[in-house]
């Protein structure tokens, strides 16, 4: 009844050798994850945009099981990471696998009827149900801002979705997100900005009477429904 996929915007592990003006670099990183949120599989695809029609293409590439998904054109593996594509003027599209902590973790978690369970115990049954996603962002330094020591985290905006059954889910509602209702499915989509508050300071912002200033910034999505 419910299909979930997490989209990670950016991840910074891998950067094309050449300078930006000869080729640039897209990467999208698809995570296929269990019920849980837990990673089983990470595919990483490229895309090296061959500005000058050059008849090579460096790279550095850290990745597994490196494959071009679209053309002929073979690579060379140099010293390192170093990949080096004969392009024979070519935009290169490849793929490959990594095992590479992800920046960010997502965990998803059900309670059915105000009873936290596990997704299988979730086949077949009916009640209210709620489930989160909580997000730990794993690129945290320590860094001395005026005098003090902070912890400062990439920013990732978080973007997790679902399509649900009409016959199974209804009255669907997120937290941080936005229900559309088609009329035989319903797609939900939540966001969140983990570590943003932190590495901001947020917690810590007063006004001019020392009284704390609220300023809420997404760390989480949950999403409640009526299942049956």
């Amino acid at each position: 009844a419910v299909s979930m996929a997490t989209v990670v915007g950016a991840m910074p592990v891998y950067a094309a050798g050449e300078t930006e003006k000869e080729v640039s670099k897209e990467e999208t990183v698809y995570v296929i994850a269990d019920a849980n949120g837990k990673a089983n599989k990470v595919i990483v695809s490229e895309w090296l945009k061959n500005q000058k029609g050059s008849d090579t293409l460096k790279d550095q590439s850290n990745l597994k099981d490196v494959k071009n998904v679209k053309g002929d054109q073979d690579f060379t593996k140099g010293s390192g990471d170093e990949l080096t594509w004969n392009a024979k003027g070519s935009d290169i599209y490849y793929q490959g696998t990594s095992d590479k902590q992800l920046p960010v973790d997502v965990t998803v978690t059900y309670k059915l009827n105000g009873k936290t369970v596990s997704a299988k115990e979730l086949d077949g049954a009916s009640g209210k149900l709620t489930m989160e996603f909580t997000y730990k962002n794993n690129t945290g330094k320590t860094k001395k801002v005026n005098g003090k020591n902070v912890t400062i985290y990439q920013p990732f905006l978080m973007v997790s979705g679902l399509l649900v059954d009409n016959d199974k889910m209804s009255n669907v509602e997120v937290t941080n997100g936005k229900v559309i209702n088609s009329g035989d499915k319903t797609v939900v989509v939540g966001m969140a900005l983990p570590g943003l508050e932190e590495s901001l300071g947020l917690a810590d912002l007063t006004d001019s009477d020392g009284k704390k200033i609220d300023i809420d910034v997404p760390q989480k999505v949950t999403i409640k429904a009526d299942v049956s």
